[in-house]
C-alpha cells in the first residue's frame, strides 16, 4: 500500500502523554483525570466475538507503534465490548474511559466501537516505543450526522486499490463513514461488470501507445476493498452515472446512446452529450443487467445514479425517445429524465436499495425516498428537505476538495473554475439551511467532502511527481479533518480557532502515518514594525528572510519578536518538525491593479511572442475566469515597445474543441492610441470543470516590439 512507512521518532517522546487532548472530530464529551494507563509488554485487549474485528485492528496499530504484538483475548486491561442496552449513544456512539488500572470502551453497536478506538489512538503520544503512557480520560461521544462521508473520482483518473485502502485508512481515522466511489464518467469505466467485458476493455482506458493509460477494478478487488471500509465503520457507494457521464460506455457499446455512432475514448475532460437512450429497449435490459451485478458487489444502503449536468441535444433528435416523451404524455426532456429516474429508483427498491442523486434530479421529478446530493444549487437542500427527501450536503464553496486552498505563489495546481476552498471555508459552516422546521431539518443527514481528478487529464506535471496520489492526499488533508468535525461535533461546540489549536498536534500524526498533507503557513502578527509569527505545527519552527528572498529551511528561526525595515521584503515559511517538509510562502503583496476597471488580468504579450504584421494565434487560459454563461468582456491594454498592438479577432473554446464558443471579430488596436480594444464574447455553453481558452490573433503594427496586458470581465 502506499507509503505504509512511518517516519521514525525519539524514543522517549512516545513514552510520555500529549500535554493535552488534541482531538479530532472534538468528542461532545471529556473529562480528564489524574495518572495515566500504561500500554507495555504485559498489556492484552479483552474482546467479545462482536468487538474482535477492532481488536484486530487495535493490535495491528500498536504492532507499528511498539513493535510487539499484542495478544488478544476474552478479558484484558483494554476491554472492548458491544452493549445494545447503550441506546441514548445512538448507532455510532461510544463511552471511552482509561485509568491507571486499564481501559474500557462500551458501545451499543460495533461502528461505536471503531469510532471509539480512533479516539483512543489519538490519546497514545506521537512517535514509536516499546512502552506508551496514555491520559486518564473520560469520554462519553457520538455523531452529530450520520452521513459523513468522501467522493474520490476513480473515473477520469484511475487510483489503484492500494490507493483506496490507503484513503479508507486516511478517512476512518477522521471518523468519516461513507466512500462514495465516482466509478463511472466520460472519461473511464472502472468496474467489471462480467456480462459486458467491453465496459472496461475499452471503457476503462484511454489514449494509445506509450499514452496509453487507465485500469479498472476487478470484482474481486471490490470484494476486497468493502470487507476492508467495513472493518473500518465505512460503507462504500458506488457511482453509476446516468443518463450523462457515460461516453466510457457508449464508447464500449454504442448501441447504448440514441445514434449508435462510435467514439473513441476522450483524453481530455469534457462533459458529453451522448446520453444512454431513454426509449431503446436494450438500454434497460443492460441497465438491469449492469445493476444486478453492481448489487451484488456493493452492500450499501444508496447506490449514486449521477443525474447531473444531461445535455438533451441526442434525445431531441432521438426519434426513440421522442416516442418515449409522447407515449408517457411527458412535457419534455427534462421530465423525460425524471422518467427515467424514477424508473432506475423502481429496479433498485425490488432489490431493497435507494437511489441518490446530484441536485439536478431534483428538478426532474423525484419520489420523496429518494436522496439528494446538493453541490451547485444549495437551495436545492431546502427545497429537498422540506419535500421529506433525505439529503447529503456537498456544497462546492465548502466541500470540493480539489479546488487549491489558495492563489498562493507555488500552490499545487487544481480546479480552476470556482474559487478555492479554504480551510476555514471547510469548516464554518452549518449544514443545515436556514428556515427549516425540527422535522425537516432530521432529513439533512449530513455532509461529504468531493475530490475529483478531472485536472489530472490535462496537467502533465500532476502525472509526474509527486504523482496523482500524493496530489490527493494533499488535497484531502487537513480539510477532511475540517469536514469529519463538521459532520461529528454540534455545531455550539465547534470553534476555528480551537480546531487550528488541535490541529497542530494532527499534523505530527500525519507524518507520523506517512501521509502527505499540506502544511499551513506561520500565523505572521504585526504591530509597527513589530512581527511575531505562531508554528501551526507542534514541534515545528517558523524560518524567514527580511531581504524579499525566499526563505528555506536554513533562513533563521524566528523566536520572539522580530523589527523589520519593510514589512513587504518580510517572508516566512512554517518548517516541520523533520526539518525537511515545509509550508508555502508567507509574504506580503501590495501591488495594485491600476486597471482594475477593465476586469481580473487574464495575461500578457511580450515583445517577441505577437505577429510581425501579420496576425498570429495567441493563447490564455481562461479558466476559472469564465465561471458561467453570460457575456465577458476583453480588454488590451499597452504597456511598452516599439510597436503598438492590433488585434483582429478573438475567440473562446472549451476544452480541446476546435469550434469556438463565442468569437468576436472586428480590427482593434492599442498604443499611443486605442481603438476598439474591447472585444464582447457571449458564452452560452459553460461547463463546470471545462477548461476554457481565449484565443487573439494579434500582432505589431510594425514589427512584433510591443507588450501589454489583457484584462477579462464578465459584464452580463
Amino acid at each position: 500500500m502506499l507509503l505504509i512507512a512511518l517516519m521514525a521518532s525519539a524514543l522517549t517522546l512516545a513514552t510520555q502523554p500529549p500535554a493535552t487532548l488534541s482531538l479530532i472530530p472534538k468528542p461532545v464529551s471529556v473529562t480528564q483525570a489524574s495518572g495515566v494507563f500504561v500500554l507495555d509488554e504485559r498489556t492484552v485487549i479483552g474482546t467479545d466475538a462482536t468487538s474482535r474485528p477492532a481488536a484486530a485492528l487495535l493490535s495491528g496499530w500498536l504492532k507499528v507503534t511498539t513493535g510487539r504484538e499484542t495478544k488478544l483475548a476474552g478479558k484484558g486491561s483494554i476491554s472492548l465490548k458491544v452493549n445494545p442496552s447503550l441506546t441514548k449513544l445512538g448507532n455510532e456512539g461510544y463511552t471511552l474511559e482509561v485509568s491507571p488500572k486499564g481501559v474500557s470502551l462500551s458501545a451499543p453497536k460495533y461502528a461505536g466501537i471503531i469510532n471509539g478506538l480512533q479516539t483512543f489512538r489519538q490519546l497514545w503520544p506521537t512517535g514509536h516505543a516499546s512502552k506508551l503512557t496514555v491520559p486518564a480520560v473520560k469520554i462519553e461521544d457520538q455523531p452529530t450526522f450520520a452521513w459523513r462521508g468522501m467522493m474520490l473520482d476513480v473515473s477520469r483518473y484511475f487510483m489503484d486499490k492500494d490507493y483506496v485502502l490507503h484513503f479508507l485508512d486516511i478517512m476512518a481515522a477522521h471518523k468519516l463513514n461513507v466512500l462514495h466511489l465516482h466509478l463511472i464518467d466520460d472519461q473511464g469505466w472502472r468496474l467489471e461488470i462480467k456480462k459486458y467485458p467491453k465496459l472496461t476493455e475499452i471503457g476503462g482506458f484511454r489514449g494509445e501507445g506509450t499514452a496509453r493509460e487507465g485500469g479498472f477494478y476487478t470484482q474481486a478487488d471490490i470484494k476486497e476493498m468493502v470487507a476492508y471500509a467495513a472493518a473500518r465503520n465505512i460503507t462504500i457507494v458506488p457511482e453509476i452515472e446516468l443518463p450523462a457521464h457515460t461516453l466510457s460506455a457508449v464508447a464500449a457499446y454504442p448501441w447504448l446512446a440514441c445514434t449508435g455512432k462510435e467514439h473513441k475514448m476522450p483524453t481530455v475532460h469534457f462533459i458529453s452529450d451522448d446520453l444512454y437512450c431513454a426509449g431503446k429497449p436494450t438500454t434497460w435490459a443492460f441497465l438491469k443487467d449492469v445493476l444486478e451485478e453492481l448489487c451484488a458487489l456493493f452492500p450499501s444502503q444508496y447506490i449514486h445514479i449521477g443525474g447531473d449536468e444531461a445535455k438533451y441535444t441526442k434525445w431531441k433528435a432521438c426519434t426513440d425517445c421522442q416516442k418515449k416523451k409522447a407515449e408517457l404524455g411527458l412535457a419534455d426532456e427534462k421530465a423525460l429524465q425524471g422518467w427515467m429516474t424514477r424508473e432506475v429508483e423502481a429496479i433498485l427498491a425490488k432489490k431493497g436499495r435507494r437511489i441518490l442523486g446530484w441536485d439536478e434530479i431534483l428538478r426532474c421529478g423525484v419520489s420523496p425516498t429518494a436522496g439528494i446530493m446538493p453541490w451547485a444549487d444549495p437551495k436545492a437542500a431546502g427545497d429537498a428537505a422540506r419535500s421529506g427527501n433525505p439529503v447529503m450536503m456537498a456544497l462546492t464553496d465548502h466541500c470540493y476538495f480539489d479546488f487549491p486552498e489558495s492563489k498562493l505563489r507555488g500552490e499545487l495546481t487544481g480546479a480552476g473554475w470556482r474559487p478555492p476552498v479554504t480551510l476555514q471555508a471547510a469548516y464554518n459552516w452549518n449544514p443545515v439551511p436556514v428556515g427549516l422546521t425540527p422535522v425537516q431539518q432530521k432529513n439533512i443527514l449530513g455532509v461529504q467532502g468531493c475530490l475529483w481528478t478531472d485536472m489530472f487529464l490535462h496537467k502533465p506535471e500532476i502525472k509526474k511527481t509527486p504523482g496523482p496520489a500524493l496530489y490527493c492526499d494533499y488535497f484531502l488533508l487537513p480539510r477532511a479533518a475540517a469536514l469529519a468535525e463538521v459532520a461529528w461535533t454540534p455545531q455550539a461546540q465547534r470553534s476555528f480557532s480551537d480546531f487550528t489549536e488541535r490541529m497542530a498536534h494532527q499534523y505530527v500524526r500525519y507524518s507520523d502515518a506517512g501521509w502527505n498533507f499540506r502544511l499551513p503557513l506561520p500565523e505572521v502578527t504585526r504591530n509597527g514594525d513589530t512581527v511575531t509569527a505562531t508554528c501551526p505545527i507542534e514541534g515545528g519552527t517558523v524560518r524567514y528572510t527580511t531581504d524579499g528572498t525566499d526563505p528555506t529551511a536554513s533562513s533563521p528561526e524566528l523566536k520572539g519578536a522580530l523589527t523589520v525595515t519593510r514589512f513587504e521584503d518580510f517572508k516566512a515559511i512554517t518548517l516541520a518538525p523533520d526539518g525537511k517538509r515545509t509550508s508555502l510562502i508567507f509574504e506580503t503583496l501590495t501591488p495594485t491593479n491600476q486597471y482594475k476597471q477593465f476586469g481580473t488580468k487574464l495575461g500578457e504579450w511580450k515583445s517577441g511572442k505577437v505577429g510581425d504584421r501579420k496576425p498570429i494565434p495567441v493563447e490564455f487560459d481562461a479558466t476559472g475566469l469564465i465561471s458561467g454563461n453570460g457575456t465577458y468582456q476583453i480588454t488590451f491594454i499597452y504597456t511598452g515597445g516599439r510597436e503598438r498592438l492590433d488585434i483582429d479577432n478573438v475567440e473562446v473554446f472549451r476544452n480541446a474543441e476546435s469550434t469556438p464558443l463565442a468569437t468576436d471579430t472586428h480590427h482593434g488596436f492599442t498604443g499611443g492610441a486605442k481603438k476598439d480594444n474591447v472585444y464582447t464574447l457571449k458564452i452560452s455553453g459553460y461547463e463546470t470543470g471545462a477548461r476554457f481558452t481565449v484565443r487573439a490573433h494579434i500582432y505589431g503594427d510594425e514589427g512584433s516590439d510591443s507588450n501589454g496586458i489583457v484584462l477579462i470581465k464578465k459584464v452580463g
